[in-house]
């Protein structure tokens, strides 16, 4: 597995209020911190001020909210990013705004008010704020909230860049402190980008309503996802008045469907939901997704639990949230690069049983009845959002289809593929109808097409059919698969996508025997994907502080990358070692061929010295390259493989 899995049950208070549509669930925040915020904000990190921000960016910016309906559907807030201010404070020893906005801020925030929103500033509690080219707020909090208060403004975002000494839990404080002081209910957000100095453990008690937990921006979906894996052990820290942020919504990095996969998931974790405007792509906000009031509905409740992971099989994951109206939401996760089936059940939500279960796609808006059973197939970088609620429904059964595929698919050899649709409601499905798309470069041997009469309750209807390759296969097998039936609610349809890695060897010696240039079958990892030259999100291999010159993996505990060679191999070499990221890092390595283990480092330590491996490896078809956490636990296991080189 790619992570240590869990498997939690949520115990919360089991209410069974008959069930409300999900936008009763949104009160209004009656104090700072009591709900998740929700907004927009500029440059969320950026340490070299480049965003282009200015007095009537903001302004444009908060008609949008007004425009696109997002003000209406929860968006209050429009956050100032760092460089709004001027380097040097004014004669009178005040922050002073830079060139591009007027001097005339309390306008600036007259405007945003009356549009019915509310305007956030940014500072930090050192002498300057992390970008180095603004003015922080050390020595001058009392003022500094004075002079934000009278504004009128309603946040405060406050980095701690330039804190020293481990003070950054007394400055901000400090901060809180004079922010109270002034009588006017300002939110406090913490934001810590370039240490890891643990908000979520001292904020709160400094006085803090936000704190990030994951110090990098969450652009791109890799950074989303390993923000996600930072999150696991924190739900325990937030609730009404404070609350994790694991990252804002630069979105023009994400298409939609991991857009709609990050959304529910921070929702289901009640993070704050805020738009990063920062970049020139992101000017028009994706009202159609952060718009979504289902979504909003799942953030912006509390049920006394937050949400957390209850089911992890390496690429897909499940986490749940209860709902404060006995209700439950789950989020069906694949990180993966190809669609996958992700099997859960509303055992995984916490949920009480009941004769029948009513069931909300939260995307889509369909709703459907189950018995229990929950899973389906799942798209790359995709998740399924679902609310259920522990009552029955007169709606047409909840249905999934999916498609059973070897783990890997040779090139030029017959595939079989097993069919699977089920029926997970109380009510009976007629004339289900089946059609399969055969994959490029791939032919059925079998028919396309099947039918059934009845599928009963409960009941999977199973099929298989065989394909050959055309010519050997040179691209992913993808084969698209369509059911369309009959319910007492009339004609419906499920569609899933069947895919599996194609099994290449890697290119001989001659042209690029590097395994880290090469296409793996399939990889695990304890923490974030596996990385080719880097590890950790981007940071170079290095190993008791020599880095990596010449490329390898970055791998964290447990971890196993898979070639296929087609025993068309000879050796295998490579250097290994505890990589400095981990300086309390304790792992092993192992070589494995065709599940046989070749070779073995046995567990080292940070600080000790690279191994060099040598492993004949003729014969194997399948080479797996092992990180093992020593039997200590995975936290900081780190392993590099260095020059991981294949002789063929």
């Amino acid at each position: 597995m790619r992570r240590i899995s869990v498997l939690l049950c949520a115990l919360f208070l089991a209410a069974t209020a008959t069930a409300v549509p999900a936008s009763a669930d949104t009160p209004p925040d009656p104090v700072p911190g009591d709900r998740p915020p929700l907004g927009i904000t500029w440059a969320t990190g950026d340490p070299y001020c480049l965003y282009n921000s200015s007095e009537n960016v903001v302004k444009a910016a908060a008609d949008q909210l007004v425009g696109s309906g997002l003000r209406d559907a929860g968006y209050e807030y429009v956050m100032l990013g760092d460089c709004w201010q001027a380097a040097q404070r004014d004669a009178a020893g005040k922050l002073t705004a830079r060139g591009t906005f007027s001097a005339d801020i309390p306008a600036l925030v007259d405007y945003v008010h009356s549009r019915g929103l509310k305007i956030g500033f940014y500072s930090g509690t050192g002498a300057k704020t992390c970008s180095g080219q603004a003015a922080g707020s050390l020595g001058n909090e009392d003022l500094d909230a004075q002079t934000f208060a009278a504004w009128g403004a309603d946040y405060l975002r406050y980095d701690t860049c330039y804190s020293v000494n481990g003070d950054a839990a007394a400055r901000v404080k400090k901060m809180a402190d004079a922010l109270k002081r002034t009588g006017r209910p300002i939110t406090l957000e913490v934001d810590d980008y370039d240490r890891t100095q643990s908000p979520w453990l001292w904020a709160r008690a400094a006085g803090a309503n936000v704190w990030r937990t994951y110090k990098n921006a969450t652009f791109n979906f890799g950074y989303s996802t390993g923000s996600l894996d930072k999150q696991y052990g924190l739900d325990g820290y937030q609730g009404p008045g404070g609350w994790n942020n694991p990252g804002s919504f630069t979105f023009s990095y994400l298409d939609t469907a991991e857009r709609q996969a990050k959304l529910g998931l921070w929702a289901v974790l009640n993070a704050p939901l805020v738009a990063d405007m920062a970049l020139a792509a992101d000017t028009t906000l994706p009202a159609a997704e952060l718009g979504n009031r289902d979504i909003i509905a799942v953030n912006q409740d509390w049920a006394g639990v937050a949400g957390h992971k209850v089911r992890d099989t390496g690429w897909t994951e499940v986490w749940t949230k209860p709902m404060s109206d006995g209700s439950a939401v789950l989020v069906l996760f694949n990180r993966g690069e190809l669609a996958a089936p992700i099997t859960t059940s509303v055992a995984d939500a916490g949920l009480p049983a009941a004769a029948g279960y009513r069931v909300r796609d939260l995307w889509t808006g369909d709703e459907t009845e189950t018995t229990g059973a929950l899973g389906g197939t799942v798209g790359r970088h995709a998740a399924t959002v679902l609310r259920v609620w522990p009552t029955g429904t007169a709606a047409a059964p909840r249905t999934s289809l999916t498609v059973e595929l070897p783990d890997s698919v040779p090139p030029a050899q017959p595939v079989t593929a097993t069919v699977k649709f089920t029926n997970a409601g109380s009510t009976p499905i007629t004339g289900a109808h089946l059609r399969l798309t055969a994959p490029a470069q791939w032919q059925f041997d079998s028919p396309a097409e099947a039918d059934t009469a009845t599928v009963a309750p409960g009941a999977t209807w199973e099929t298989a059919v065989t394909l050959h390759p055309a010519s050997t296969a040179t691209e992913p097998f993808k084969m698209p698969a369509t059911v369309t039936y009959t319910t007492a609610q009339g004609a419906r349809s499920v569609s899933a996508s069947a895919e599996a890695p194609l099994l290449l060897a890697p290119n001989p010696p001659h042209t690029n025997g590097l395994l880290n240039t090469q296409p793996w079958m399939s990889t695990e990892n304890g923490l974030g994907p596996v990385e080719r030259d880097s590890t950790d999100n981007g940071h170079p291999l290095t190993i008791n502080g020599k880095p990596d010159t010449h490329g390898g993996l970055g791998a964290h505990a447990p971890s196993v990358v898979r070639y296929y060679l087609g025993g068309k191999c000879k050796q295998f070499t490579a250097t290994v070692g505890v990589d400095d990221r981990g300086p309390n890092g304790t792992l092993g390595f192992r070589v494995l061929g065709d599940g046989v283990e070749l070779e073995a480092t046995g567990d080292m330590r940070h600080g000790d010295a690279a191994q060099r491996l040598v492993v004949p490896v003729t014969g194997v078809q399948v080479l797996a390259l092992a990180v093992d956490d020593a039997g200590d636990g995975s936290a900081g296991d780190w392993g590099d493989w260095l020059s991981p080189y294949i002789s063929c």
